[in-house]
């Protein structure tokens, strides 16, 4: 089929002209959903409540052909009921968050810290083009990414290699090449999370977190990605659960919630005009300071966000809807200011030939993704991207003829086997009775790999490190999922870093290990 011209389509305004509230209500929600069908739930939801878009998880995800036959009927619904196209959303940054995996038939790239590793921009861009090109054969049209958030926290517990850097220029640099490897190629970017949650030690998604600086300070950090972004004309913005009290000082009132930071800061201030979406509106840092989702959706609204993002609940989306109607009947969300939220929303599809879409052929969607082309520039940058920080005792490449004992934390379970010899599985915080198992396995002297896992929190396995330097073995600590890490590490260990343990991860490390490639990955973070 060929994409529908403009003049086949009516406009923007047209169509916001015709709308009533009702609709206009439904088009500023995008909503998640349990399955890899389509239920009478989620069609109800569509047809009868108008909503804009759907998001993707993991659950939703088997293979291509299934993913494109879902995306097909969902945009059939919306068009059958007199709806625009939807905007069918995914949260894929490469790295740890990635919702289309190699299990279910699509390419795994390097982390968006790992794409800084290897020293040129230009691989954000090339990675976002090809993802882009995968989200489009199977009928994604907007990516919840990049990260333009700072990491430069140590004790941060959810962005980490999510990040670009904790250089803001670098994460501005490489996080635009990544939002305009998306866009050249159809696919919406939504830098997040506005106005940062780099410098937080609390994950949002359990509870609020708060950044305690002043604006200069956010001005000459925190605000530099997305300033860039907004240069850069990215078609979104996300907010974040995080509260700062420099721009507004209600207490306990995330910046989704603020006016002061979605209107008066990146609107008014800044001069964004793009879609602002809202971080996901069920998570703890709303729900535990007396926000759930529908007291908090026509809060975010009335605050200046164009796009509510809900997580799984039909019950709940309803309850959403109704409590948004009412507060438009009742004033708390002016009229002119949803209808810009609408316009933006519909000039955005319009713009992305999203209005009318075009159906993607299911059967050939599997040759479209995870092609001999992608998966190599996925082993090539990921290669490119492992760090070798120091080799005291030039372990590396490993000795074929010495024994080699892997440690494998339980949050990477099942994933270390491929780096060297016997495997042993142990706590993530492993106990002192699992040291000595370790201590033990390792009596001959063998050398020990360590993929290790958030030593700040986890500070059993500088323990167990300790402990088998004493005993005298010879220890590879990975630094897989905090680059910071690295500066828990004792002198005498030799240390990479790896930006992550996916895939594309593990299979650069093994060839790193067994001296096939070079680590030559320069680390994008300052330590303290």
């Amino acid at each position: 089929m060929t994409k529908p011209s403009a003049t086949d389509l009516p406009s923007a305004d047209d169509l916001l002209a015709a709308m009533n509230l009702e609709q206009k209500i439904g088009q500023v929600m995008i909503i998640g959903f349990d399955g890899t069908t389509v239920d009478a739930d989620l069609r109800q939801m569509i047809a009868e409540y108008h909503v804009g878009g759907v998001i993707l998880f993991a659950r939703n995800v088997q293979s291509p052909a299934q993913v494109a036959e879902l995306t097909n009927e969902l945009q059939s619904i919306a068009r059958e009921s007199g709806h625009p196209g939807l905007f069918v959303a995914v949260d894929q940054e490469a790295g740890r968050v990635a919702r289309l995996t190699d299990a279910t038939g699509f390419t795994e790239f390097p982390s968006a810290m790992a794409l800084t590793a290897t020293g040129n921009p230009q691989n954000a861009r090339r990675v976002a083009a090809a993802m882009a090109a995968e989200m489009r054969a199977v009928g994604i049209n907007v990516d919840f990414a990049p990260d333009l958030d700072v990491n430069n926290n140590p004790s941060n517990p959810v962005i980490g290699i999510r990040s670009f850097s904790s250089d803001p220029a670098k994460v501005a640099e490489y996080g635009i090449a990544f939002a305009n490897g998306l866009q050249e190629n159809g696919v919406l970017a939504f830098g997040k999370h506005f106005p940062g949650h780099g410098d937080t030690g609390v994950d949002s998604h359990i509870d609020l977190p708060l950044v305690p600086h002043d604006r200069t300070r956010l001005d000459q950090i925190e605000l530099v990605p997305f300033k860039a972004a907004i240069e850069a004309d990215l078609a979104g913005i996300m907010s974040a659960h995080v509260t700062f009290p420099a721009i507004d000082a209600t207490p306990g009132l995330a910046a989704t919630l603020s006016r002061p930071v979605l209107t008066g800061l990146l609107r008014n201030k800044l001069g964004y005009d793009g879609l602002i979406v809202t971080d996901s509106l069920e998570m703890g840092a709303l729900a535990a300071n007396g926000y759930p989702p529908p007291v908090g959706a026509p809060l975010a609204l009335a605050a200046g966000a164009d796009l509510l993002l809900f997580n799984r609940d039909h019950a709940m989306h309803y309850e959403a809807f109704t409590n948004l109607v009412q507060a438009a009947r009742d004033g708390k969300i002016a009229q002119e200011q949803l209808d810009a939220s609408v316009r933006r929303i519909l000039q955005a599809k319009q713009h992305y030939g999203i209005l009318k879409p075009v159906q993607v052929d299911a059967d050939a969607a599997t040759d479209s993704v995870k092609t001999a082309e992608h998966l190599a520039l996925s082993h090539e940058l990921a290669a490119k991207s492992i760090t070798l920080i120091r080799d005291p005792q030039t372990l590396i490449p490993l000795d074929t003829n010495s024994p080699t004992l892997v440690v494998e934390a339980a949050a990477l379970r099942g994933q270390a086997s491929g780096l060297g010899g016997t495997v042993l599985s142990i706590d993530t915080q492993p106990a002192v009775s699992q040291i000595a198992d370790v201590i033990h396995a390792a009596r001959d002297g063998r050398t020990v790999i360590y993929p290790v896992y958030d030593l700040a929190l986890n500070i059993q396995q500088l323990k167990l490190i300790q402990q088998l330097i004493k005993a005298g073995n010879p220890v590879i600590a990975i630094a897989c999922r905090n680059s910071f890490d690295v500066a828990h590490l004792p002198e005498n260990v030799t240390v990479l870093v790896s930006y992550g343990f996916n895939l594309p991860a593990r299979e650069a490390l093994k060839e790193v290990l067994a001296g096939r490639v070079q680590p030559t990955g320069v680390l994008p973070v300052e330590l303290p």
